[in-house]
């Protein structure tokens, strides 16, 4: 009986490994494998990330919005204009105030007579009184003290001022009925945006 005699491998060729030889490989070396796997995928998610999500930014910080007002300068606030004192038939005296719109925006401005009191109440002092009111050399009120109630100034600029001039005169013809007499009341000046 004959036997066909073995060959042996060529030279530099290896063997396959069997199947219990890769699984001990694996064994061994599967701490390695799951750290090179994890940093493969890390390594791809940076790429990804890297080339693919674009960004900007543009800032605008301290944006601000205020309101305006409307405000009055009033050279005589808190005091009376006119102050006539013993006054005699015939007899005249004034007072001056200065007016500015130190608002920030036009305004219309109106003066408001309130609070008429007479003493005595009658005969009415206030009655026999006439005042004139000026805005340079231009009358805006000329009247019995005992009628102004409001009176309209117009239109004023921001910024703009007026001198306005109050004379009241005790009328001549009128006699010792008013001996002692007196008459008080309020003015207001009053200013709203200008819709014009």
């Amino acid at each position: 009986m004959t036997s066909t005699p073995q060959q042996d491998p060529p030279a530099g060729a290896t063997e396959d490994p069997t199947a219990r030889e890769r699984l001990s490989w694996m064994s061994h070396n599967s701490s390695r494998l799951i750290i090179g796997l994890i940093v493969l995928l890390i390594a791809a998610l940076v790429v990804a990330f890297s080339f693919s999500l674009f960004g900007s930014a543009s800032a605008n910080p301290g944006n601000l919005a205020t309101s305006g007002n409307m405000s009055i300068n009033n050279s005589a606030e808190g005091a009376a204009i006119l102050t006539a004192v013993d006054l005699l038939p015939s007899e005249s005296s004034d007072g001056t105030v200065a007016i500015t719109n130190v608002g920030d925006a036009a305004g219309d401005f109106t003066l408001t007579a309130s609070n008429l009191v007479d003493t005595p109440a009658s005969p009415a002092f206030s009655g026999v009184l006439n005042l004139v009111i000026t805005d340079g050399t231009t009358e805006v009120y000329n009247g019995p003290l005992a009628d102004i109630s409001t009176v309209g100034l117009g239109t004023w600029a921001a910024g703009e001022a007026r001198t306005y001039t109050f004379t009241v005169t005790f009328a001549e013809a009128d006699g010792n009925e008013y001996q002692n007499a007196e008459t008080k009341l309020d003015f207001t000046w009053n200013a709203t945006q200008s819709t014009a």
